[in-house]
């Protein structure tokens, strides 16, 4: 059978635009991969009225209505008392809750303040679901067409129970659950990565596959799932397929990580990695170092704005940067070369740019940047011009320096 499922998120925070929703973002990547497609997602503010509402409407609609927020112990956390209320249910002390909050806030050093016991206090007729990520528990409650599963807001409670109680959940009641490939493209655009896509999705083999993409800057990812006989043989050959339109531009799949792959990379083959980084200030350095196990492979970053940093720290020779300016070809070679160099590493990388939004000039606009890897075969170098506001550039470019090294260690 299949699954009709909506997400109904509450805070105030989240339609100020002080919080971003990633939860549903998250959950509805997951629940991709189980065949089921999130149907409407809902946002309510702290709000009785609203809050009633949206939870009579959803639940009206949809077998399963996954919510987060409002599980807290303050005046604005509605969720329990408001599914209490549509349910024409009182709300019920949970007496094993309260002794795991007491316990969690012992253990932690803290004093149980009254309204903590609140999130011990769940609809008569709810099941409750034990939360050893955080101190509110959340519940399942029967609500309209089948159920409402309430969930707290905080992202690392809210996957955590995700992975534990929602996935497992639904995927019981599935007749069977699909086979689910991902490729992770760079490079290439959204469009163009669905034109080239037309010859696979219009094969009569593959009608009733179910294809989408997501936009991930800066990957695009292309996805499908396949039901039936032999779904995961199905699913595979598909990959082979889409293998052979794209080649060196997919860099991963299911749920590989750029950064993880290149670190792991370097780790199998016993190399590391320096960088220097101008325009992009760092962001290469921070998203290599956000991986476990990165300081075996690298030992040396640099952020080097000012020109007399970059010859003084890194070493790049004054002629160039005076010769060329900071944002060329021989400068972004220069930075890669020296940084290798006194990294001791294997390969070096150089960033240099004009992130904006001020800065450019006809020959130089800004989002224009030179990438440069050094290593034991020579030195290699690409020119950009990357679109976007300063963000965006500073993050294409540290992505794409990284993309490049993902190459070179093939």
């Amino acid at each position: 059978m299949s699954l009709d499922v909506e997400i109904l998120s509450t805070g105030d925070e989240l339609l100020t635009g002080q919080v971003v929703d990633t939860n549903s973002a998250w959950l509805m990547d997951r629940l991709w991969d189980l065949g089921v497609g999130v149907s409407r997602k809902t946002l309510v503010g702290d709000d009785r009225q609203g809050l009633l509402a949206a939870l009579r409407e959803t639940t009206g609609r949809a077998q399963v209505v996954v919510m987060s927020g409002g599980l807290g112990p303050t005046e604005d956390d509605l969720t329990a008392e408001c599914v209490a209320a549509a349910m024409g249910a009182p709300l019920e002390l949970h007496e094993p809750t309260l002794q795991a909050i007491r316990e969690r806030f012992a253990r932690m050093g803290r004093t149980l303040t009254p309204n903590n016991e609140k999130q011990a206090r769940v609809p008569r007729g709810a099941t409750v679901v034990a939360n050893r990520f955080g101190t509110a528990p959340g519940f399942i409650a029967p609500l309209g067409k089948g159920e409402v599963i309430c969930l707290p807001g905080v992202p690392v409670e809210f996957k955590g129970l995700c992975q534990e109680v929602v996935i497992p959940r639904l995927a019981a009641r599935l007749a069977e659950v699909p086979a689910a490939r991902i490729v992770k493209l760079f490079g290439v655009p959204e469009s163009h990565a669905d034109n080239r896509m037309r010859p696979v999705m219009d094969d009569p083999r593959n009608r009733g596959v179910r294809f989408g993409y997501r936009a991930h800057w800066p990957e695009i990812h292309v996805k499908w799932t396949v039901t039936g006989p032999a779904a995961a043989a199905h699913a595979d050959a598909i990959l082979e397929e889409v293998r052979r339109l794209f080649g060196d531009s997919i860099w991963g799949t299911g749920k590989d990580e750029l950064a993880q792959l290149v670190v792991a990379r370097l780790l199998a083959r016993g190399e590391k990695v320096a960088v220097a980084e101008s325009c992009s200030g760092g962001m290469l350095a921070q998203v290599l170092t956000s991986v476990p196990g990165a300081s075996a492979v690298f030992d040396l970053g640099v952020v080097a704005y000012a020109n007399e940093m970059k010859a003084e720290v890194v070493g790049v020779p004054a002629s160039l940067l005076q010769a060329h300016g900071a944002v060329s070809e021989p400068v972004a070679r220069a930075l890669a070369e020296c940084v290798r160099q006194r990294g001791r590493a294997t390969w070096g990388v150089g960033i240099t740019g004009i992130a904006g939004p001020t800065g450019g000039s006809p020959d130089k606009p800004v989002g224009t940047v030179h990438l440069a890897l050094a290593g034991p075969g020579g030195t290699e170098h690409w020119w950009r011009k990357y679109p976007g506001d300063r963000d965006r550039i500073r993050s294409t470019a540290a992505y794409d320096a990284l993309n490049q090294l993902r190459l070179a260690l093939r």
